[in-house]
């Protein structure tokens, strides 16, 4: 594989409980920095960006962790996207879950299915910057849940509507009768295509956890895209709107 890559988060630091200097088994796992007992080096402890496992680390060690949590707070790594669903609504969600299933349903899995749904029936009615607005509050669920191959996919997803311009038909006008403007058929408008800033941070925060090259990134964006292509007929296929995102990711990420 080849292509561009943005600097990806490393496994720095012990996991083992042994020194990162001399390697020798601690008799436990210190609860702060201190000395070494056996060769007195200073072993700091803390977390890595990559996985937010507590480690042990070198003083130089502790310096590379440093600047990847300052390069993941750049990408907004420290706060994933929230699921905006509104509350009233999962509410309902939640009640009607508890009738068909006869227990509480889990929060998670009643997002879940009030996002199903809510994505069907904009599909439906050509309300597609509304759909836009569900496919993102499923990438940000699957983001908190850690599932980050499964949210970069729906992500680099959101980005491709943006790029084909995805919007809503316009409201009825004063007496009621709908009003026409070009694109409202396809529910695209390609003159108005954009990419989110915090959409485009998200990708580049989960890229450079999965540790990814540019061929790898697009071609899981053109598998996952196609299939979008094929269901809403998008006017850019993804080969179309893949070089303004990759641009976008790895001369900026």
């Amino acid at each position: 594989m080849g292509g561009r890559r943005i600097q990806a988060y490393t496994a720095a630091g012990r996991m083992d409980g042994g020194c990162p200097y001399c390697h020798r088994d601690l008799p436990e796992w210190p609860t702060r920095s201190g000395p070494c007992p056996y060769c007195g080096h200073e072993i700091l402890v803390r977390t890595r960006p990559l996985d937010r496992e507590r480690v042990l680390v070198t003083e130089t060690e502790a310096e590379a962790v440093e600047m990847q949590w300052e390069l993941s707070r750049e990408r907004g790594g420290a706060s994933p996207l929230r699921p905006l669903l509104d509350e009233s609504e999962l509410e309902a969600e939640r009640a009607s879950l508890c009738i068909r299933f006869g227990r509480e349903p889990q929060p998670d899995d009643i997002a879940a299915s009030l996002i199903s749904h809510r994505a069907f029936e904009h599909m439906r009615r050509l309300e597609l910057g509304s759909y836009r607005d569900v496919m993102l509050a499923k990438a940000a669920l699957l983001d908190q849940q850690g599932r980050d191959t499964e949210a970069l996919a729906g992500y680099l997803g959101v980005c491709f509507l943006d790029l084909n311009g995805a919007r809503n038909p316009p409201p009825p006008g004063p007496d009621g009768v709908a009003v026409r403007v070009a694109g409202v058929v396809t529910g695209f408008s390609p003159d108005q295509a954009f990419l989110a800033p915090s959409v485009v941070a998200r990708c580049v925060h989960l890229i450079a956890l999965l540790d990814q090259d540019e061929d790898a990134v697009r071609a899981g964006f053109t598998s996952y895209c196609e299939r979008q292509y094929q269901s809403l007929r998008t006017p850019r296929r993804p080969h179309e709107t893949w070089p303004p995102l990759g641009d976008a990711i790895f001369d900026g990420g």
